[in-house]
């Protein structure tokens, strides 16, 4: 079973790209989460490590017949009886008599493997949307540019960069609606995430937005005596109520304890899923603003790119090809969006002869002039 999941988790989520499309906080939305969420599948659905997801002891049923009734019908805590000396105050936190009490039901654990399923889907379809509306542009752009035999063969790396020029100089309304898709899949990636984490808060009985904090608080606390958030929420021990008819017609009452093995998992999981999420929605937040202020300012744009080249090209070589005469500034944004992702995926030494190849021929020829202005000034001075 593990083989066949862990099989799958490789050639979803860490299969080698040809040609990368997105950038590192894409990447955490659809493979780092996808990863995290499938681990949890697996664990949650093997029974190696806790066998039956439910046990229930009772007197006068048979535990058959209550072990499915509670698992499908829940089970419950009691408020009252959370917090206090285990073996002093209470039999175990949850577990108590029923009169004059209040209740928690726990009705979520038979819907947690759908949940983490459609979470699943949830987090790679903005990266669905955004592959398949690229359509493998950059990997026929980037084809043979990749990796040293572009230097080594003179010949494919001419079409390569012809390819891409011809491909630059294109103008149109697509080449602004190309940025205009991406810039609106990561918008989704930030309202996935944000939309997630109210849903686990909703699924889990409104407990999940504040269960981190309330974990790591708890640690400072009397561990004897402490009211454990993680058995408030996901408890180990419970009671469930089972009545039906008896000889007489009579309703008879069957009231069992039942231990839920499956949340020493639970538990965990849900921990490392709210850190995990709280970090991916800050981070996500964060980079959404980078990318307004890289929409507004072109000294920005021209910076990113000439960090990713390496400073192997001229910084104002960058700015002139982001400013194309003949693009409009929405079209411009696409430019940059191109380009961004042709540096990332193109062998380093080809990126400088690229970007030669797509600056409009006023610079080079202005670039021209000052360089034979500098050779002059140069020979004046050693006179």
């Amino acid at each position: 079973m593990f083989d066949f999941i862990f099989g799958g988790v490789s050639s979803l989520f860490l299969k080698r790209e040809s040609a990368s499309i997105d950038n590192l906080i894409f990447k955490c939305h659809y493979r780092g989460t996808g990863i995290i969420l499938v681990m949890a599948f697996a664990l949650v659905t093997s029974r190696q490590f806790v066998g039956s997801p439910i046990h229930c002891m009772t007197d006068s049923m048979s535990s058959g017949v209550m072990d499915s009734y509670c698992w499908l019908h829940s089970t419950f805590s009691v408020s009252n009886n959370v917090a206090g000396q285990i073996g002093q105050d209470h039999s175990y936190p949850g577990v108590g008599p029923l009169s004059g009490s209040s209740f928690h039901h726990h009705k979520y654990y038979q819907w947690v493997v759908f949940v983490l399923s459609l979470q699943i889907a949830l987090f790679h379809l903005p990266r669905l949307l955004w592959k398949s509306y690229e359509g493998g542009v950059m990997k026929l752009l980037t084809n043979g540019l990749t990796d040293i035999t572009a230097f080594m063969d003179g010949d494919t790396k001419s079409d390569g960069l012809d390819r891409i020029r011809k491909f630059y100089s294109v103008s149109g309304s697509g080449r602004g609606k190309y940025f205009l898709v991406f810039f609106f899949c990561e918008i989704l990636n930030f309202v996935n995430i944000v939309g997630q984490i109210f849903m686990m808060d909703r699924f889990l009985g409104y407990q999940f937005t504040t269960y981190g904090t309330k974990v790591l608080a708890q640690t400072e606390g009397n561990f004897t005596e402490r009211a454990d958030h993680l058995n408030v929420v996901f408890p180990k021990v419970a009671k469930c109520i089972f009545k039906k008819f008896g000889v007489s017609g009579s309703i008879q009452t069957h009231d069992a304890l039942c231990v839920l093995p499956l949340n020493i998992i639970n538990e965990k999981i849900y921990v490392a899923l709210w850190f995990w999420f709280i970090f991916l929605a800050a981070a996500t937040g964060a980079f959404l603003l980078y990318r307004l202020v890289t929409i507004i300012s072109v000294d920005l744009r021209t910076y990113v790119l000439y960090s990713i080249a390496g400073g192997m090209v001229k910084k104002d070589q960058i700015r002139a090809a982001l400013e194309n005469p003949e693009h409009n500034t929405l079209q411009r944004l696409g430019d940059y969006l191109m380009l961004y992702l042709l540096t990332k995926n193109l062998n380093p030494i080809v990126v400088k002869d690229m970007y030669n190849e797509l600056v409009p021929k006023s610079y080079m020829a202005n670039h021209a002039k000052e360089e034979e202005l500098m050779a002059l000034n140069s020979k004046f001075k050693d006179m």
